[in-house]
């Protein structure tokens, strides 16, 4: 093998968050001198969604790319000398990167890529993953507040005290009915759910889970009541986020059944972080 290369990121895990800046030292190893136009780093994002089997269905775009020269052939060297080279960079990773992704629609996946350019020979390639995590939550406090009403007046608020969580938090607050029911409750639910939504072209879907739900007794009361709410968010909850054709968005909902049919639901967003 004519010569080696290895990539190493200041972060061993490979793991960053948006805004922060991506260090690391590309070596190469030349068993003899080299004929070469350039040594050049690539950071590259994929965005891939895919919504069927017809070609017209899949997105592929980069929600980064960026290439920085680490060596360039000149009059004066003209090759890369044998020996070993150490070529230190700096990338400053925007703020509104989307994260790292593997969902059932879309994936997004970054990589380290260096390229030495070879002179009518194949290039010679090395390449490393990188793993975006969102930036920290702000204003993960704020309270978010939905309700519903049917005609007649019966109310379904749902109210929470925060709006922000991580994973294996618990999202706590409160239910209030309002008003007297026209006809008896036949179920009062609440439940976490997760969707994640995908753009192709002039194509969209998006796929719900409910992994979280609760069963509430409304029998103590009649009327207007108060119904607190725990409900734990799962250790593994992705965050969330909006790239460039994919999201992914978490949603409190409260749902109310009567005996007749009708239904009330209210359904809060909230936002979920990365530990």
């Amino acid at each position: 093998m004519a010569a080696q290369i290895f990539i190493q990121l200041d972060q061993p895990d490979g793991i960053y968050r948006p805004g922060e800046s991506l260090r690391g030292t590309c070596v190469v190893v030349a068993r003899s001198p080299l004929r070469t136009r350039a040594v050049t780093l690539h950071l590259i994002g994929d965005e891939v969604t895919t919504l069927g089997p017809n070609v017209l269905m899949t997105e592929h775009t980069h929600p980064y790319q960026l290439s920085y020269p680490l060596w360039s052939a000149s009059m004066e060297h003209e090759l890369l000398p044998a020996g070993e080279h150490a070529f230190t960079f700096a990338i400053g990773l925007p703020p509104g990167l989307p994260p790292t992704f593997n969902g059932e629609l879309t994936k997004i996946a970054y990589r380290v890529e260096v390229k030495l350019d070879r002179l009518f020979l194949p290039d010679l390639r090395a390449e490393q993953p990188v793993i975006i995590r969102v930036p920290p939550l702000t204003d993960p406090d704020k309270p978010v507040r939905a309700s519903a009403s049917l005609p007649g007046g019966l109310t379904l608020e749902l109210d929470l005290p925060a709006s922000g969580f991580l994973p294996g938090d618990h999202i706590t607050g409160a239910l209030h009915l309002i008003g007297t029911p026209p006809a008896p409750i036949k179920a009062l639910t609440v439940e976490v759910a997760s969707r994640e939504t995908g753009h192709a072209r002039e194509f969209a879907d998006h796929v719900e889970h409910v992994r979280v739900r609760a069963e509430i007794d409304p029998a103590p009361s009649s009327g207007s009541a108060f119904y607190p709410i725990d409900l734990p968010l799962p250790e593994d909850a992705d965050p969330s986020f909006t790239a460039q054709h994919s999201s992914k968005t978490r949603y409190v909902r409260a749902q109310l059944t009567l005996a007749d049919g009708r239904t009330l639901t209210a359904e809060a967003v909230i936002r979920v972080g990365q530990r």
